[in-house]
């Protein structure tokens, strides 16, 4: 019986309950040791009714031992791995060395848990018990924290139980919480009459256990009340103290004891073969419970006591004797491994090189944290030299991809301060240290990283050639770094590049848009392209998209950035997805489909915050503002934009910046407010005074306009002369279009002639929006004219386009300019699909194209009732009950598909306009 804990239980109760009705959670027990958290774990598995319970805890010796906890927990529905679709039971039958297969990514381990998770529900509710989560290895408690943060529209609940120690609470941050306090004093002389305590002792009990429960049951009845230097222990001193005072006197009872504190499996087969002469266990009940072949502490305390009462001798010689008992079983040879490296004393080449080969072995698993600490304990036992800085990098690499940023430059950090001069581990350190910098910190702190280290990559192989290039564009581009994509032309230049191999390609493919932008011609080759296409990595795939983008291919260069998101989807690289979406939404946002934008914007941006991707979390929001601009979502819009800005302060994320200011500039010119506008479309200003030219050519159309509106057009000039060099050199129709638009702005030449070059050059399905906004100027050009007949067919072309792809700003301006010339309009029909949330709209978009519930859930890692749950909800707002009825709205990629319409509308619209010529 519990005494004092009503509130808990109730609490505890109503999640249960929840759960059986298919609305499932998670809550977090968190409290100090001996608290009754385990207690109430027990408690949650009796009210169980009718539920499903699986059950794990943390071992504080397999803290280092990947995915451990989890194997724990799933253990009895292992054999449902089987039904997973191919790739997640790929994942799971990996980390749980069931099979030898690739890395598998950690969110693609954490969606493969959770489809089994549900799919285990499916019969009958569900119930997991984390008990002890402050020892759990990081991979288990990182995937079970991805699956309790999923279960809203699932019949699973979870219930962790923890210390207050940091590792855990950021982990399971934003979850629901219990703390637990003391027991009252009320409840506490329960505890002690039930122990049948004296009532002349309850009064120094009650004080000493401050309603710990565990204290109450197993203090003695007369504690010692000071220490040293007579200050009172603190109680969990107390208890260790309490718990020691009952070890046997037997040495081999005590040796026993200590074997088992610092074994970790719990065999009694393993306890026995290190020390065969060991007393008989049954003989310990006090201290451990033995059930058949498995042996387990009564309490964490009492092992935790045990191991740290031993000498570090004594530690030394228990790990190393552990070592020898599982040398029969290969399939131990990480925790034979782990045990040599906590029985060595001093270097030992030997022990750190089998380390090693346990980190590779986790690596191979998605076993990045394991790997991490596998191969720092192996660099502290490395004589000193090389191995022992590549050692420390490598350390560093492992807790990058397992999301420990922090651990990475700490394990950096030691690699400097050992030797970290020679060749490659110098350049893999520059290049590590970087990227987490560009991806969490400040990208101007990642440029000044790299650029020392741009000789010695050169200087290398392509591979490492490619990856600092592409790592220093992306730096500058963020940093708004005008020097840092000349560094990059000017180093491919130097460069001789032959052969086919793909890192040399994608070398020559860079050199070829650095050539563009300087106004020559990017002698690229046919077969250069050819093999450009076969790549299958996503960082390479989405690199080659931006760059075939430069050199104005812009179809080639979407398709390879979407098939890079298929690829990153398709292996659950989230951290990768993040950061390719990215252009994703660039492109969705240039074929003007603004609600696929924004879906996958708010897409990218939860994997950014769920990475720890802080810059493209920023970077997200600020397109998130420029989307909300261009569909007449004003205030919400401005709101964006101004979160980013003062997020931004003191960061040098002058893209994000940018993009931020272009929403605002947008709002401003969309509403006549043309010199403000111009102050948010300037060129920004880089680092050195010059910025990123993917920066400075990015607002140069709306800049042209506004100045104009304002009769300053030198305020645009020298931007306009840039814009217009590149687009020469591409040769890009829709490039050349603007900058023929804003030659009509300019009034230079024949004003109506580069208006009808604009309108001839822009294609009309491919960049909606920037050819209805050359009609809409060219409308408004007529019409102050006073050639109002003339205006009216672009006008109303411009509008109609507007109203199709959901530019509702534009759409405003259109309608009064028509109203200007004399047409009486009306607003457009609300679209149906403004109703749903972006997420719905990516789960409608896929269910158009065929996906079934499973196919999406794994797209968008989340569970296949998560999407029923969804997909209910969108039938609800579009009004209709089927599938099959989602075809009538036409979704591709995200959204409307206004290919149809625009075509239509050109149709329509090409032979009305062109009367005008």
């Amino acid at each position: 019986m519990l005494h004092g804990r009503v509130g808990e239980q109730t609490r505890i109760d109503e999640l249960l309950e929840q759960a059986r009705e298919g609305r499932g959670g998670a809550l977090v027990l968190r409290g100090e040791p001996g608290i009754g958290k385990t207690a109430l774990l027990e408690f949650a598995a009796e009210q169980a009714t009718g539920m499903r319970v699986l059950r794990t805890a943390g071992v504080e010796p397999e803290q280092d031992m990947d995915h451990a906890a989890l194997h724990r927990a799933v253990q009895p529905i292992l054999d449902m791995i089987s039904g997973l679709p191919p790739v997640q039971a790929e994942a799971l039958d990996a980390v749980f060395g069931r099979a030898r297969a690739p890395v598998a990514d950690r969110f693609l381990v954490a969606l493969s848990t959770l489809t089994l998770l549900t799919d285990a529900a499916r019969t009958r509710p569900l119930l997991c018990l984390v008990d002890d989560g402050q020892w759990i290895d990081q991979p288990s408690l990182d995937v079970l924290a991805f699956t309790a943060r999923r279960l809203a529209a699932e019949p699973v609940a979870v219930l962790f139980a923890t210390r207050p120690e940091a590792r855990a609470a950021a982990v399971l941050a934003g979850l629901p919480e219990l703390p637990l306090a003391g027991l009252d004093r009320t409840s506490a002389r329960l505890v002690l009459r039930e122990r049948g305590i004296a009532a002349d002792d309850e009064d120094l009990l009650l004080r000493t256990a401050a309603g710990n429960p565990l204290a109450l049951e197993e203090l003695p009845v007369r504690v010692p009340s000071a220490g040293p230097r007579d200050e009172p222990l603190p109680l969990v001193e107390r208890l260790q103290e309490a718990f020691l005072a009952r070890l046997p006197p037997a040495a081999d009872a005590r040796r026993l004891l200590l074997l088992a504190a610092a074994d970790g499996t719990g065999r009694r087969d393993v306890l026995q073969r290190a020390l065969p002469s060991a007393a008989e266990l049954d003989g310990l009940h006090d201290l451990i419970h033995v059930d058949g072949p498995t042996v387990t502490f009564r309490h964490p305390l009492v092992r935790s006591a045990v191991y740290h009462a031993a000498s570090p001798a004594q530690r030394r010689a228990t790990h190393r004797a552990l070592a020898a008992a599982l040398e029969p079983e290969p399939a131990e040879h990480d925790r034979r491994a782990w045990h040599l490296g906590q029985a060595a004393d001093g270097p030992d080449e030997a022990v750190a090189a089998e380390l090693e080969h346990s980190a590779e072995r986790a690596m191979r698993r998605g076993g990045a944290a394991a790997a991490a600490d596998a191969l720092t304990r192996a660099a502290q036992l490395t004589p000193p030299g090389p191995d022992q800085a590549r050692r420390l990098v490598a350390a560093a690499s492992a807790s990058w991809h397992g999301g420990d940023a922090a651990g990475a430059v700490e394990r950096l950090d030691l690699a400097e301060r050992v030797d970290l001069r020679a060749p490659p581990a110098h350049v893999d350190a520059i290049l590590l240290r970087a990227l987490i910098e560009l991806r969490t910190g400040n990208p101007a702190d990642a440029l000044r990283l790299l650029r020392p280290a741009l000789a010695h990559a050169l200087n290398g192989s392509p591979d490492t050639a490619i990856e600092l290039l592409m790592l220093l564009g992306e730096a500058g581009y963020h940093a708004g770094d005008a020097t840092s994509w000349r560094e990059v032309s000017e180093a491919v230049e130097r460069l001789t590049l032959t052969g086919d191999d793909p890192p040399v390609v994608l070398l020559r493919l860079t050199r070829a848009v650095a050539r563009v932008r300087r106004g020559a011609p990017s002698r690229l080759t046919a077969e250069d392209l050819a093999t450009i296409e076969q790549l299958t990595e996503p960082g390479r795939l989405c690199w080659a998209g931006g760059m075939l983008y430069g050199l104005g291919d812009r179809a080639r260069g979407r398709w390879l950035r979407r098939r890079a998101m298929e690829r990153a989807r398709a292996v659950g690289a989230v951290g990768t997805l993040a950061w390719v979406l990215e252009y994703v939404v660039l492109d969705e946002m240039g074929a003007g489909r603004y609600r696929a934008a924004e879906a996958y914007a708010d897409e990218g941006n939860r994997y950014a915050a769920e990475t720890g991707q802080s810059t493209l979390s920023c970077w997200y929001r600020s397109t998130l503002a420029v989307l909300a601009a261009v569909q007449g979502c004003d205030s919400d819009s401005r709101e964006l934009a101004e979160s980013v800005l003062a997020a931004t302060a003191g960061r040098q994320l002058l893209a994000a910046t940018t993009q931020a200011r272009r929403a605002l500039g947008l709002l401003d010119l969309a509403s006549g407010r043309f010199e403000q506008a111009v102050g948010h479309l300037r060129p920004p200003e880089g680092p050195d005074g010059a910025a990123h030219p993917g920066l400075v050519l990015q607002n140069v159309p709306e800049l042209v306009e506004a100045a104009q509106h304002l009769g300053r057009p030198e305020l645009a000039a020298e931007s306009l002369r840039c814009f217009t060099d590149w687009a020469d050199a591409s040769g890009s129709p829709d490039l050349l279009a603007l900058v023929a638009r804003c030659r009509a702005l300019t009034g230079e030449g024949d004003v109506e002639g580069a208006f009808r070059r604009a309108v001839a050059l822009h294609p009309p399905t491919d960049g909606p929006l920037e050819l209805a906004r050359t009609q809409l100027l060219y409308g408004e050009h007529l019409r102050r004219a006073r050639r109002r007949s003339d205006a009216r067919p672009l006008l109303r072309a411009a509008l109609e386009t507007f109203e199709i792809i959901g530019a509702t700003t534009w759409a405003r301006r259109a309608r009064d300019e028509l109203r200007a010339t004399g047409e009486t309009t009306s607003n457009a029909t609300d679209d149906a699909l403004a109703a749903l949330t972006p997420q719905e709209l990516r789960i409608a978009t896929a269910v158009g194209s065929g996906a079934t519930n499973r196919e999406i859930a794994a797209q968008l890692f989340l569970s296949t009732r998560t999407i029923d749950y969804h997909l209910r909800k969108v039938f609800q707002k579009l009004g209709i009950s089927s599938r099959v009825e989602l075809t009538r709205f036409q979704l591709v990629d995200g959204g409307l598909d206004a290919t149809d319409a625009l075509a239509d509308r050109a149709d329509r619209y090409g032979t009305e306009t062109s009367e005008i010529d």
